[in-house]
């Protein structure tokens, strides 16, 4: 028997990892006027070092948050190069490498989470479409993050937008 309600210990499992490295950001902050107040130059950089790591990875962190779409249907895999998604409507694989553009879809008006989407179109024009809410869906943002210039943050506010919408994040130059 559990204390809390699954849909609050869900969202508290979201929150988990920016949890962490903010705590670290705070330990890093703390450590550093620890340091400055005392002339402690050990604490002080032990401070600027965890600071510098904890605002690092919190910023990526808090975008997969943000991306992150309540449970839908289907489950990505993503393999060295190939993301994979299986589906009861569809699926397919495509190669990283033979990608030309990622959009982010947005579709409020339909049920749950299935309006939200990444659509991911690779050079013969095969379009692969993976719900946000997605299991292992949060991998994708790991796996798409080395295409430079990627804009994670016009998808997230295409999803936070209340009207539908389509933002490319990211397209092939040429």
């Amino acid at each position: 028997m559990g204390f809390v309600r699954p849909e609050v210990a869900e969202r508290l499992r979201l929150w988990r990892e920016p949890a962490t490295w903010a705590a670290v950001l705070c330990v890093g902050v703390w450590l550093i006027w620890q340091g400055y107040s005392r002339v402690a130059p050990l604490p002080f950089a032990a401070g600027v070092l965890l600071a510098i790591v904890g605002a690092g990875l919190l910023r990526p962190a808090l975008g997969r948050l943000r991306l992150h779409g309540r449970l839908g249907e289907g489950v990505v895999v993503v393999d060295e190069a190939r993301i994979g998604y299986f589906g009861p409507r569809g699926g397919g694989f495509v190669d990283l490498p033979s990608i030309v553009r990622v959009e982010i879809v947005s579709r409020p008006h339909l049920p749950s989470d299935s309006g939200h989407a990444w659509v991911l179109t690779a050079e013969d024009g095969t379009r692969l479409v993976v719900p946000l809410g997605a299991e292992g869906a949060d991998r994708l943002l790991d796996a798409l993050s080395p295409l430079p210039g990627i804009d994670f943050d016009a998808g997230a506010a295409t999803v936070a937008g209340r009207g539908a919408g389509r933002a490319t994040v990211w397209r092939r130059a040429g």
